[in-house]
């Protein structure tokens, strides 16, 4: 007996030592989180006259934080300088960076913070399109180490766009309104606090429609060190838990109001996000602070229908729904309406059963049920949703 109670002592303390080490790898806290940040951009991140940071990512940085019950740490890095900054343990995260192929080769990021939105300016009489053929020999200026600059230099300056990078904005917009360069490649809320909204800008607008690659990214994350996952996780789900109690939106919305183009301000602006190459419709419309999303099929990333029936093909739907919100800065709590078709009406049940775990008894959409008979590759089902800002 002796021996059985000894050897069930050592299984419980082994037990119990896994236990505590999962507990505290996902219960882990920080009392600082230090942020790198160049305070130049207005309105995301600058000093007010007093000298304080200001700003939409400095709100969002210290709401993350606080959180988290952890005190935020602002380090002034220069843009072009902080992913070695980073490497080299200065902070703990980039805020703000946007999530692109390249960069995520070298480090980590949480999910999108919100939408990014890539414009072409230029003053108004050089009729310019942001493309490489309208912009051969044209000059193109491009803030130093973003995302723009690697885009305009891997695809227009090969083709004839002459590309030109500036350490500050300051400095690119003088070199602009000066005639030294023709046009820029800029953040459209940015260019419009810098440039376009003052008296300077009078003469300058945005040049044909927003540029949309993958080398822009789809918006605006933290970066973080690949050695960092629980720092992550925690970020995101903090920043899940602002949009679910709607300080996100008391955040944001003081700040991601639709740029101008310019030209039209009765104009409703549009946003669109192409689908997969040589299908005739978009993934995704924002029409000012609404979000239209095509229908969505229970497909694996093959483009198959995955197994399982009306279960798993609703549940893959929504999870792909849940994806593109993500990527536009939304949650789920976001969506305001909803038409689910089915194949077949006798799945509504089953179908609804697996619907109702993605929406909150407080937040559920308006919906529309209908059965067409047959959908597109023997679907069971199709789910298309609009969601709000």
């Amino acid at each position: 007996m002796t021996l059985i109670r000894l050897m069930l002592a050592l299984v419980l303390s082994t037990a119990t030592g896994v236990l505590s080490t999962t507990v505290s790898a996902t219960e882990k806290s920080w009392k600082i989180i230090r942020f790198g940040v160049e305070p130049l951009v207005p309105p995301f991140e600058s000093r007010n006259a007093q000298g304080e940071l200001v700003g939409l990512n400095i709100e969002l940085g210290n709401a993350l934080c606080a959180e988290l019950k952890a005190r935020c740490e602002w380090v002034d890095q220069s843009y072009a300088t902080n992913l070695a900054a980073l490497e080299a343990g200065r902070f703990d995260a980039i805020m703000p960076m946007s999530a692109t192929p390249a960069r995520r080769q070298a480090i980590d990021f949480t999910d999108n913070l919100y939408p990014l939105e890539t414009r072409l300016v230029a003053r108004r009489s050089l009729g310019l399109l942001p493309d490489q053929v309208a912009l051969k020999g044209k000059r193109v200026g491009v803030l130093a180490g973003t995302s723009r600059e690697a885009f305009a230099r891997a695809r227009w300056a090969p083709l004839g766009v002459v590309v030109s990078s500036f350490a500050v904005n300051d400095e690119l917009i003088a070199s602009l309104r000066a005639g030294e360069i023709d046009a820029t490649l800029q953040d459209s809320i940015e260019i419009s606090e810098a440039l376009l909204k003052t008296p300077e800008g009078t003469d300058f607008a945005f040049a044909g429609p927003r540029i949309q690659d993958e080398m822009l990214g789809t918006g605006v994350a933290i970066g973080l060190r690949k050695s960092d996952p629980e720092l992550r996780l925690a970020l995101n789900q903090a920043l899940q838990r602002l949009k679910d109690s709607g300080q996100y939106l008391a955040i944001t919305q003081r700040y991601l109001a639709p740029a101008s183009d310019g030209q039209s301000a009765e104009r409703t602006p549009l946003s669109f996000t192409a689908a997969e190459a040589g299908l005739p419709f978009s993934n995704a419309v924002q029409v000012g602070s609404l979000l239209y999303l095509s229908g969505l099929l229970g497909l694996d990333d093959a483009g198959k229908r995955v197994a399982g029936g009306i279960e798993a093909e609703t549940a893959r739907a929504l999870e792909s729904m849940r994806a593109i919100l993500q990527e536009k800065g939304l949650s789920m709590e976001r969506v305001v309406k909803c038409t689910v078709i089915l194949a077949d009406i006798k799945d509504f049940a089953a179908m609804n059963s697996v619907y109702s775990r993605y929406f909150s008894a407080g937040h559920l959409p308006a919906r529309t049920t209908f059965a067409a008979g047959r959908l597109l590759l023997d679907a069971c089902i199709e789910i298309e949703c609009v969601a709000s800002y």
